[in-house]
Protein backbone atom coordinates (compact mmCIF):
# COMPACT_ATOMS: atom_id res chain seq x y z
CA UNK A 1 0.00 0.00 0.00
CA UNK A 2 1.05 3.65 0.14
CA UNK A 3 3.10 3.10 3.32
CA UNK A 4 3.96 -0.01 5.28
CA UNK A 5 3.32 1.73 8.59
CA UNK A 6 -0.22 2.81 7.81
CA UNK A 7 -2.80 1.91 10.42
CA UNK A 8 -5.76 -0.32 9.69
CA UNK A 9 -8.12 2.64 9.49
CA UNK A 10 -5.80 4.45 7.11
CA UNK A 11 -5.50 1.40 4.90
CA UNK A 12 -9.27 1.34 4.55
CA UNK A 13 -8.83 4.51 2.50
CA UNK A 14 -6.31 2.98 0.12
CA UNK A 15 -8.18 -0.11 -1.00
CA UNK A 16 -10.77 -0.73 -3.68
CA UNK A 17 -13.88 -2.83 -3.16
CA UNK A 18 -13.28 -6.34 -4.56
CA UNK A 19 -15.94 -8.49 -6.24
CA UNK A 20 -18.10 -5.43 -6.99
CA UNK A 21 -18.50 -5.94 -10.74
CA UNK A 22 -19.41 -9.03 -12.72
CA UNK A 23 -18.82 -9.87 -16.38
CA UNK A 24 -21.61 -7.61 -17.80
CA UNK A 25 -20.28 -4.53 -15.99
CA UNK A 26 -16.66 -5.20 -16.92
CA UNK A 27 -17.62 -6.05 -20.50
CA UNK A 28 -19.52 -2.78 -20.95
CA UNK A 29 -16.66 -0.85 -19.34
CA UNK A 30 -14.71 -1.76 -22.49
CA UNK A 31 -17.69 -1.47 -24.83
CA UNK A 32 -18.70 2.02 -23.75
CA UNK A 33 -15.12 3.29 -23.71
CA UNK A 34 -15.00 2.37 -27.40
CA UNK A 35 -18.06 4.66 -27.87
CA UNK A 36 -19.60 2.50 -30.63
CA UNK A 37 -22.18 4.98 -31.95
CA UNK A 38 -19.76 7.92 -31.97
CA UNK A 39 -17.07 5.77 -33.57
CA UNK A 40 -19.40 4.66 -36.38
CA UNK A 41 -20.51 8.25 -36.94
CA UNK A 42 -17.08 9.90 -36.97
CA UNK A 43 -14.00 7.64 -36.66
CA UNK A 44 -14.93 5.18 -39.41
CA UNK A 45 -15.91 8.01 -41.75
CA UNK A 46 -12.34 9.34 -41.57
CA UNK A 47 -11.13 6.17 -43.33
CA UNK A 48 -13.30 6.73 -46.43
CA UNK A 49 -10.85 8.95 -48.38
CA UNK A 50 -8.48 5.96 -48.36
CA UNK A 51 -10.58 2.78 -48.21
CA UNK A 52 -13.55 4.21 -50.13
CA UNK A 53 -16.56 1.92 -50.38
CA UNK A 54 -14.29 -0.96 -49.33
CA UNK A 55 -14.49 0.38 -45.76
CA UNK A 56 -16.20 -2.81 -44.47
CA UNK A 57 -13.12 -4.79 -45.55
CA UNK A 58 -10.78 -2.42 -43.67
CA UNK A 59 -12.98 -2.70 -40.58
CA UNK A 60 -13.03 -6.50 -40.78
CA UNK A 61 -9.22 -6.72 -40.97
CA UNK A 62 -8.86 -4.27 -38.07
CA UNK A 63 -11.23 -6.48 -36.07
CA UNK A 64 -8.92 -9.45 -36.57
CA UNK A 65 -5.81 -7.47 -35.54
CA UNK A 66 -7.52 -6.03 -32.45
CA UNK A 67 -8.70 -9.52 -31.51
CA UNK A 68 -5.03 -10.59 -31.56
CA UNK A 69 -4.18 -7.67 -29.25
CA UNK A 70 -7.05 -8.64 -26.96
CA UNK A 71 -5.77 -12.22 -26.80
CA UNK A 72 -2.34 -10.93 -25.79
CA UNK A 73 -3.86 -8.76 -23.09
CA UNK A 74 -5.80 -11.77 -21.85
CA UNK A 75 -2.64 -13.87 -21.63
CA UNK A 76 -1.22 -11.33 -19.16
CA UNK A 77 -4.48 -10.46 -17.37
CA UNK A 78 -5.12 -14.04 -16.28
CA UNK A 79 -1.84 -14.11 -14.34
CA UNK A 80 -1.52 -10.44 -13.34
CA UNK A 81 -4.91 -9.09 -12.20
CA UNK A 82 -4.27 -5.58 -10.90
CA UNK A 83 -5.66 -2.06 -11.03
CA UNK A 84 -2.31 -1.13 -12.54
CA UNK A 85 -3.18 -2.95 -15.75
CA UNK A 86 -0.51 -2.28 -18.39
CA UNK A 87 1.60 -0.59 -15.71
CA UNK A 88 1.83 -3.92 -13.88
CA UNK A 89 2.03 -6.12 -17.01
CA UNK A 90 5.02 -4.34 -18.52
CA UNK A 91 6.76 -3.82 -15.16
CA UNK A 92 6.62 -7.55 -14.50
CA UNK A 93 7.77 -8.45 -18.02
CA UNK A 94 10.17 -5.77 -19.26
CA UNK A 95 11.31 -4.11 -16.04
CA UNK A 96 9.84 -1.65 -13.58
CA UNK A 97 11.32 1.40 -15.31
CA UNK A 98 9.70 0.55 -18.65
CA UNK A 99 6.49 -0.41 -16.87
CA UNK A 100 6.29 2.92 -15.08
CA UNK A 101 6.74 4.72 -18.40
CA UNK A 102 3.91 2.68 -19.93
CA UNK A 103 1.66 3.64 -17.01
CA UNK A 104 2.68 7.25 -17.54
CA UNK A 105 1.79 7.11 -21.26
CA UNK A 106 -1.51 5.36 -20.46
CA UNK A 107 -2.34 8.17 -18.03
CA UNK A 108 -1.83 10.79 -20.75
CA UNK A 109 -4.11 8.97 -23.20
CA UNK A 110 -6.90 8.27 -20.73
CA UNK A 111 -6.80 11.63 -18.99
CA UNK A 112 -7.73 13.10 -22.37
CA UNK A 113 -10.67 10.78 -23.07
CA UNK A 114 -13.05 12.95 -21.03
CA UNK A 115 -11.98 16.19 -22.79
CA UNK A 116 -12.43 14.40 -26.13
CA UNK A 117 -15.99 13.42 -25.23
CA UNK A 118 -16.85 16.80 -23.69
CA UNK A 119 -15.84 18.38 -27.00
CA UNK A 120 -18.55 16.20 -28.58
CA UNK A 121 -21.15 16.45 -25.82
CA UNK A 122 -21.01 20.25 -25.41
CA UNK A 123 -21.41 21.33 -29.06
CA UNK A 124 -23.81 18.49 -29.98
CA UNK A 125 -26.10 19.25 -27.04
CA UNK A 126 -25.96 22.97 -27.76
CA UNK A 127 -26.95 22.41 -31.42
CA UNK A 128 -29.68 19.96 -30.44
CA UNK A 129 -31.25 22.26 -27.84
CA UNK A 130 -31.08 25.27 -30.17
CA UNK A 131 -32.47 23.47 -33.22
CA UNK A 132 -35.11 21.36 -31.48
CA UNK A 133 -36.29 23.45 -28.54
CA UNK A 134 -34.97 26.91 -29.60
CA UNK A 135 -33.04 27.17 -26.33
CA UNK A 136 -29.87 29.11 -27.09
CA UNK A 137 -27.17 29.87 -24.55
CA UNK A 138 -25.25 32.14 -26.89
CA UNK A 139 -22.18 31.63 -29.10
CA UNK A 140 -20.35 29.79 -26.31
CA UNK A 141 -23.31 27.76 -25.13
CA UNK A 142 -21.33 24.58 -25.71
CA UNK A 143 -19.19 25.49 -22.69
CA UNK A 144 -22.20 25.42 -20.36
CA UNK A 145 -23.34 22.04 -21.67
CA UNK A 146 -19.80 20.63 -21.47
CA UNK A 147 -19.62 21.65 -17.80
CA UNK A 148 -23.06 20.16 -17.11
CA UNK A 149 -21.93 16.84 -18.56
CA UNK A 150 -18.67 17.05 -16.58
CA UNK A 151 -20.72 17.23 -13.36
CA UNK A 152 -22.82 14.22 -14.47
CA UNK A 153 -19.68 12.20 -15.27
CA UNK A 154 -18.16 13.09 -11.91
CA UNK A 155 -21.31 12.01 -10.06
CA UNK A 156 -21.49 8.69 -11.91
CA UNK A 157 -17.89 7.74 -11.20
CA UNK A 158 -17.59 9.15 -7.65
CA UNK A 159 -20.54 7.26 -6.19
CA UNK A 160 -19.05 3.79 -6.66
CA UNK A 161 -17.96 1.40 -9.38
CA UNK A 162 -21.23 -0.58 -9.18
CA UNK A 163 -23.34 2.44 -10.11
CA UNK A 164 -20.87 3.48 -12.78
CA UNK A 165 -20.64 -0.02 -14.25
CA UNK A 166 -24.42 -0.53 -14.24
CA UNK A 167 -24.86 2.83 -15.96
CA UNK A 168 -22.34 1.75 -18.57
CA UNK A 169 -24.37 -1.39 -19.30
CA UNK A 170 -27.58 0.61 -19.77
CA UNK A 171 -25.99 3.31 -21.94
CA UNK A 172 -24.12 0.72 -24.00
CA UNK A 173 -27.21 -1.38 -24.70
CA UNK A 174 -29.15 1.73 -25.77
CA UNK A 175 -26.61 3.00 -28.29
CA UNK A 176 -25.86 -0.42 -29.79
CA UNK A 177 -29.55 -1.30 -30.05
CA UNK A 178 -30.52 1.91 -31.83
CA UNK A 179 -27.66 1.74 -34.33
CA UNK A 180 -28.34 -1.93 -35.10
CA UNK A 181 -32.00 -1.10 -35.72
CA UNK A 182 -31.04 1.79 -38.00
CA UNK A 183 -28.47 -0.37 -39.83
CA UNK A 184 -31.03 -3.12 -40.49
CA UNK A 185 -33.38 -0.45 -41.84
CA UNK A 186 -30.63 0.92 -44.11
CA UNK A 187 -29.71 -2.52 -45.48
CA UNK A 188 -33.32 -3.46 -46.21
CA UNK A 189 -34.07 -0.15 -47.95
CA UNK A 190 -30.79 -0.28 -49.91
CA UNK A 191 -32.37 -2.90 -52.16
CA UNK A 192 -30.23 -3.63 -55.22
CA UNK A 193 -27.36 -1.57 -53.79
CA UNK A 194 -26.49 -4.46 -51.45
CA UNK A 195 -23.27 -6.09 -52.63
CA UNK A 196 -20.52 -8.30 -51.20
CA UNK A 197 -17.99 -6.45 -53.36
CA UNK A 198 -17.45 -3.93 -50.54
CA UNK A 199 -15.55 -6.73 -48.75
CA UNK A 200 -12.92 -6.66 -51.52
CA UNK A 201 -10.38 -3.92 -52.31
CA UNK A 202 -12.24 -3.15 -55.57
CA UNK A 203 -13.49 0.24 -54.35
CA UNK A 204 -10.28 1.41 -52.69
CA UNK A 205 -9.51 5.08 -53.33
CA UNK A 206 -5.79 4.30 -53.59
CA UNK A 207 -5.14 1.69 -56.31
CA UNK A 208 -1.57 0.83 -55.26
CA UNK A 209 -0.88 -2.81 -54.36
CA UNK A 210 -4.03 -3.86 -56.15
CA UNK A 211 -6.17 -1.59 -54.01
CA UNK A 212 -4.71 -2.82 -50.72
CA UNK A 213 -2.80 0.43 -50.23
CA UNK A 214 -6.05 2.28 -49.56
CA UNK A 215 -7.28 -0.48 -47.26
CA UNK A 216 -4.10 -0.39 -45.16
CA UNK A 217 -4.07 3.41 -44.92
CA UNK A 218 -7.77 3.43 -44.04
CA UNK A 219 -7.15 0.98 -41.22
CA UNK A 220 -5.14 3.70 -39.48
CA UNK A 221 -8.38 5.52 -38.73
CA UNK A 222 -10.39 2.36 -38.12
CA UNK A 223 -8.04 1.49 -35.25
CA UNK A 224 -9.08 4.73 -33.56
CA UNK A 225 -12.63 3.36 -33.40
CA UNK A 226 -11.38 0.27 -31.53
CA UNK A 227 -9.36 2.23 -28.96
CA UNK A 228 -10.76 1.56 -25.49
CA UNK A 229 -11.46 -2.17 -25.80
CA UNK A 230 -8.80 -2.73 -23.16
CA UNK A 231 -10.27 -0.39 -20.54
CA UNK A 232 -11.71 -3.28 -18.49
CA UNK A 233 -8.16 -4.17 -17.45
CA UNK A 234 -7.73 -1.55 -14.67
CA UNK A 235 -10.96 -2.75 -12.98
CA UNK A 236 -9.36 -6.09 -12.09
CA UNK A 237 -9.28 -5.42 -8.34
CA UNK A 238 -13.01 -4.61 -8.30
CA UNK A 239 -14.04 -7.54 -10.49
CA UNK A 240 -15.47 -10.92 -9.53
CA UNK A 241 -12.95 -13.65 -10.46
CA UNK A 242 -10.70 -11.18 -12.37
CA UNK A 243 -8.28 -13.80 -13.74
CA UNK A 244 -11.15 -15.22 -15.77
CA UNK A 245 -13.52 -12.27 -16.14
CA UNK A 246 -11.15 -9.56 -17.38
CA UNK A 247 -9.63 -11.55 -20.29
CA UNK A 248 -13.10 -12.67 -21.39
CA UNK A 249 -14.45 -9.11 -21.18
CA UNK A 250 -11.64 -7.63 -23.27
CA UNK A 251 -11.92 -10.27 -26.00
CA UNK A 252 -15.73 -10.25 -26.05
CA UNK A 253 -15.83 -6.44 -26.27
CA UNK A 254 -13.44 -6.51 -29.21
CA UNK A 255 -15.36 -9.17 -31.11
CA UNK A 256 -18.88 -7.87 -30.35
CA UNK A 257 -18.14 -4.25 -31.20
CA UNK A 258 -15.91 -5.27 -34.11
CA UNK A 259 -18.83 -7.17 -35.67
CA UNK A 260 -21.07 -4.18 -34.86
CA UNK A 261 -18.63 -1.89 -36.72
CA UNK A 262 -18.53 -4.19 -39.76
CA UNK A 263 -22.32 -4.40 -39.84
CA UNK A 264 -22.84 -0.64 -39.51
CA UNK A 265 -20.06 0.17 -42.01
CA UNK A 266 -21.71 -2.12 -44.56
CA UNK A 267 -25.16 -0.63 -43.91
CA UNK A 268 -23.97 2.93 -44.32
CA UNK A 269 -22.00 2.25 -47.50
CA UNK A 270 -24.66 0.30 -49.39
CA UNK A 271 -27.49 2.62 -48.42
CA UNK A 272 -25.53 5.70 -49.42
CA UNK A 273 -24.51 4.05 -52.68
CA UNK A 274 -21.08 2.86 -53.82
CA UNK A 275 -21.14 5.26 -56.78
CA UNK A 276 -21.88 8.24 -54.48
CA UNK A 277 -19.32 7.48 -51.80
CA UNK A 278 -17.41 10.76 -52.26
CA UNK A 279 -20.33 12.73 -50.82
CA UNK A 280 -20.45 10.33 -47.83
CA UNK A 281 -16.86 11.24 -46.95
CA UNK A 282 -17.52 15.00 -47.13
CA UNK A 283 -20.77 15.02 -45.16
CA UNK A 284 -20.10 16.49 -41.68
CA UNK A 285 -22.61 14.10 -40.11
CA UNK A 286 -23.30 11.25 -42.57
CA UNK A 287 -25.21 9.11 -40.08
CA UNK A 288 -27.43 12.05 -39.27
CA UNK A 289 -28.15 12.28 -43.00
CA UNK A 290 -28.80 8.53 -43.20
CA UNK A 291 -31.14 8.73 -40.20
CA UNK A 292 -33.07 11.57 -41.83
CA UNK A 293 -33.50 9.50 -45.00
CA UNK A 294 -34.65 6.47 -43.01
CA UNK A 295 -36.69 7.96 -40.16
CA UNK A 296 -37.47 11.52 -41.22
CA UNK A 297 -38.31 13.74 -38.22
CA UNK A 298 -37.32 10.93 -35.85
CA UNK A 299 -33.67 11.45 -36.81
CA UNK A 300 -33.19 13.22 -33.46
CA UNK A 301 -32.99 9.72 -31.96
CA UNK A 302 -29.57 9.28 -33.59
CA UNK A 303 -28.36 12.61 -32.19
CA UNK A 304 -29.44 11.54 -28.70
CA UNK A 305 -27.72 8.20 -29.26
CA UNK A 306 -24.45 9.93 -30.14
CA UNK A 307 -24.78 12.03 -26.96
CA UNK A 308 -25.44 8.83 -25.01
CA UNK A 309 -22.39 7.21 -26.60
CA UNK A 310 -20.08 10.08 -25.71
CA UNK A 311 -21.36 10.16 -22.12
CA UNK A 312 -20.78 6.42 -21.72
CA UNK A 313 -17.33 6.85 -23.26
CA UNK A 314 -16.37 9.47 -20.68
CA UNK A 315 -17.73 7.31 -17.85
CA UNK A 316 -15.55 4.39 -18.93
CA UNK A 317 -12.52 6.60 -19.51
CA UNK A 318 -12.64 8.02 -15.98
CA UNK A 319 -12.92 4.54 -14.47
CA UNK A 320 -9.84 3.31 -16.35
CA UNK A 321 -7.66 6.40 -15.88
CA UNK A 322 -8.30 6.75 -12.16
CA UNK A 323 -7.50 3.11 -11.39
CA UNK A 324 -4.06 3.42 -12.96
CA UNK A 325 -3.41 6.70 -11.11
CA UNK A 326 -4.57 4.91 -7.95
CA UNK A 327 -2.19 2.00 -8.55
CA UNK A 328 0.78 4.30 -9.20
CA UNK A 329 -0.07 6.35 -6.11
CA UNK A 330 -0.50 3.22 -3.98
CA UNK A 331 3.12 2.22 -4.42
CA UNK A 332 4.41 5.79 -4.04
CA UNK A 333 5.65 6.44 -7.59
CA UNK A 334 3.03 9.19 -7.91
CA UNK A 335 1.71 11.24 -4.97
CA UNK A 336 0.24 8.79 -2.46
CA UNK A 337 -2.88 10.94 -2.06
CA UNK A 338 -4.01 9.45 -5.39
CA UNK A 339 -4.44 6.12 -3.55
CA UNK A 340 -7.07 7.58 -1.23
CA UNK A 341 -10.54 6.05 -1.59
CA UNK A 342 -13.89 7.36 -0.38
CA UNK A 343 -16.64 5.50 1.48
CA UNK A 344 -17.74 3.92 -1.82
CA UNK A 345 -14.21 2.48 -2.15
CA UNK A 346 -13.41 4.37 -5.35
CA UNK A 347 -10.25 6.50 -5.79
CA UNK A 348 -11.91 9.85 -5.10
CA UNK A 349 -8.83 12.06 -5.28
CA UNK A 350 -7.82 10.48 -8.59
CA UNK A 351 -11.34 11.12 -9.92
CA UNK A 352 -11.21 14.78 -8.84
CA UNK A 353 -7.79 15.23 -10.47
CA UNK A 354 -9.03 13.57 -13.67
CA UNK A 355 -12.09 15.81 -13.88
CA UNK A 356 -10.15 19.01 -13.16
CA UNK A 357 -7.69 18.12 -15.93
CA UNK A 358 -10.66 17.29 -18.18
CA UNK A 359 -12.29 20.69 -17.72
CA UNK A 360 -9.12 22.64 -18.47
CA UNK A 361 -8.14 20.37 -21.39
CA UNK A 362 -11.62 20.91 -22.84
CA UNK A 363 -12.01 24.65 -22.39
CA UNK A 364 -8.53 25.92 -23.29
CA UNK A 365 -8.18 24.38 -26.80
CA UNK A 366 -11.95 24.59 -27.39
CA UNK A 367 -12.07 28.34 -26.77
CA UNK A 368 -8.78 29.13 -28.51
CA UNK A 369 -9.22 26.99 -31.65
CA UNK A 370 -12.87 25.95 -31.79
CA UNK A 371 -14.34 22.62 -30.82
CA UNK A 372 -13.73 20.87 -34.17
CA UNK A 373 -9.98 21.61 -34.21
CA UNK A 374 -9.73 20.92 -30.48
CA UNK A 375 -11.36 17.52 -30.98
CA UNK A 376 -8.92 16.59 -33.77
CA UNK A 377 -5.98 17.76 -31.67
CA UNK A 378 -7.05 15.81 -28.58
CA UNK A 379 -7.66 12.67 -30.63
CA UNK A 380 -4.19 12.92 -32.16
CA UNK A 381 -2.53 13.26 -28.75
CA UNK A 382 -4.45 10.22 -27.46
CA UNK A 383 -3.60 7.97 -30.41
CA UNK A 384 0.18 8.07 -30.17
CA UNK A 385 0.68 6.98 -26.51
CA UNK A 386 -2.09 4.36 -26.54
CA UNK A 387 -0.56 2.62 -29.57
CA UNK A 388 2.82 2.61 -27.79
CA UNK A 389 1.07 1.00 -24.80
CA UNK A 390 -0.41 -1.72 -27.04
CA UNK A 391 3.00 -2.43 -28.61
CA UNK A 392 4.74 -2.68 -25.23
CA UNK A 393 2.03 -5.04 -23.97
CA UNK A 394 2.41 -7.37 -26.94
CA UNK A 395 6.20 -7.35 -26.51
CA UNK A 396 5.70 -8.24 -22.83
CA UNK A 397 3.90 -11.51 -23.54
CA UNK A 398 6.86 -13.68 -24.67
CA UNK A 399 9.12 -12.24 -21.97
CA UNK A 400 6.61 -12.87 -19.17
CA UNK A 401 5.81 -16.43 -20.21
CA UNK A 402 9.42 -17.39 -20.85
CA UNK A 403 10.53 -16.04 -17.48
CA UNK A 404 7.60 -16.83 -15.18
CA UNK A 405 5.30 -19.33 -16.89
CA UNK A 406 7.75 -21.52 -18.81
CA UNK A 407 5.49 -24.58 -18.49
CA UNK A 408 2.73 -22.74 -20.38
CA UNK A 409 5.00 -21.18 -23.02
CA UNK A 410 3.72 -21.78 -26.54
CA UNK A 411 5.43 -20.51 -29.71
CA UNK A 412 2.20 -19.63 -31.50
CA UNK A 413 0.38 -18.00 -28.56
CA UNK A 414 3.37 -16.24 -27.07
CA UNK A 415 5.49 -15.31 -30.10
CA UNK A 416 3.49 -15.44 -33.32
CA UNK A 417 0.33 -13.96 -31.81
CA UNK A 418 2.14 -10.89 -30.36
CA UNK A 419 4.30 -10.27 -33.47
CA UNK A 420 1.33 -9.85 -35.85
CA UNK A 421 -0.26 -6.85 -34.06
CA UNK A 422 3.15 -5.35 -33.27
CA UNK A 423 3.98 -5.09 -37.00
CA UNK A 424 0.58 -3.61 -37.85
CA UNK A 425 0.69 -1.12 -34.97
CA UNK A 426 4.17 0.05 -35.97
CA UNK A 427 2.79 0.82 -39.43
CA UNK A 428 -0.15 2.65 -37.87
CA UNK A 429 1.97 4.84 -35.62
CA UNK A 430 4.33 5.58 -38.53
CA UNK A 431 1.41 6.84 -40.60
CA UNK A 432 0.16 8.90 -37.62
CA UNK A 433 3.48 10.55 -36.77
CA UNK A 434 5.08 11.12 -40.19
CA UNK A 435 2.58 13.78 -41.40
CA UNK A 436 3.27 15.77 -38.24
CA UNK A 437 7.03 15.80 -38.80
CA UNK A 438 7.44 16.72 -42.49
CA UNK A 439 6.31 19.86 -44.32
CA UNK A 440 3.75 21.10 -44.97
CA UNK A 441 3.12 20.96 -41.24
CA UNK A 442 -0.47 20.89 -40.01
CA UNK A 443 -1.92 24.03 -38.50
CA UNK A 444 -2.22 24.62 -34.77
CA UNK A 445 -3.31 23.00 -32.54
CA UNK A 446 -2.63 19.71 -34.41
CA UNK A 447 1.02 20.74 -34.80
CA UNK A 448 1.32 20.75 -31.00
CA UNK A 449 0.50 17.04 -30.67
CA UNK A 450 4.00 15.58 -31.14
CA UNK A 451 5.70 18.18 -28.89
CA UNK A 452 3.15 17.55 -26.13
CA UNK A 453 3.64 13.78 -26.25
CA UNK A 454 7.43 14.27 -26.42
CA UNK A 455 7.44 16.58 -23.38
CA UNK A 456 5.22 14.17 -21.45
CA UNK A 457 7.59 11.32 -22.32
CA UNK A 458 10.70 13.30 -21.28
CA UNK A 459 9.10 14.31 -17.97
CA UNK A 460 8.31 10.63 -17.39
CA UNK A 461 11.92 9.64 -18.05
CA UNK A 462 13.14 12.27 -15.58
CA UNK A 463 10.73 10.99 -12.90
CA UNK A 464 11.86 7.40 -13.50
CA UNK A 465 15.51 8.42 -13.13
CA UNK A 466 14.74 10.23 -9.86
CA UNK A 467 12.67 7.30 -8.53
CA UNK A 468 15.40 4.86 -9.49
CA UNK A 469 17.93 6.88 -7.52
CA UNK A 470 15.89 7.97 -4.52
CA UNK A 471 13.04 5.46 -4.14
CA UNK A 472 13.98 2.20 -5.88
CA UNK A 473 11.85 0.24 -3.40
CA UNK A 474 8.74 2.13 -4.53
CA UNK A 475 9.56 1.58 -8.20
CA UNK A 476 10.14 -2.12 -7.49
CA UNK A 477 6.53 -2.44 -6.30
CA UNK A 478 5.35 -1.70 -9.85
CA UNK A 479 5.50 -5.40 -10.67
CA UNK A 480 3.45 -6.48 -7.65
CA UNK A 481 -0.17 -7.56 -7.91
CA UNK A 482 -2.64 -6.93 -5.12
CA UNK A 483 -5.81 -8.69 -6.18
CA UNK A 484 -6.78 -11.73 -4.13
CA UNK A 485 -3.83 -11.37 -1.72
CA UNK A 486 -4.07 -11.97 2.01
CA UNK A 487 -3.16 -8.34 2.67
CA UNK A 488 -6.20 -6.99 0.88
CA UNK A 489 -8.55 -9.48 2.52
CA UNK A 490 -7.17 -8.64 5.96
CA UNK A 491 -7.58 -4.90 5.34
CA UNK A 492 -11.21 -5.43 4.40
CA UNK A 493 -11.83 -7.41 7.53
Amino acid sequence: MATDSATSSEKQHTTLRPNSVGLPGVLFQSVTTMAPASAVSFSLTAALPFAGASLPLAVFIALIVCAFIALNIGELAKHLPSAGGYFTYVSRSLGVQVGWMIGWLFDLAYLLIVPLTLLVLGPTMDTFMTGTFHISLGPNGWIVWALVFAVIIFALTYAGIKISADTGVILGVIEIGIFILLSIWLIVTAGSNNTAAVFTPAFSKQPGLGGWQGILFGMTFVFLAFAGFESAVPLAEETTNPRRTVPRAVLLATIIIGIFYVFCAYAGIVNWGVDKISSYATDPNPWGTLATRAWGPLNFIVILTILNSALANANGGVNAATRVLYAMGRIGTLPTILAHTNRFRVPDVAIIVTMVVAVFATLIPGILYGTVSAFAFTGTVITIPIILVYIATCISVPFFYWREQRAEFNVFRHIVLPVIPILVLLAVIYSQVLPLLVPPYPAAPISFAIPIVAVWFIVGVIIVVILNARAPEALAKSSQIYTETDEIMQELG
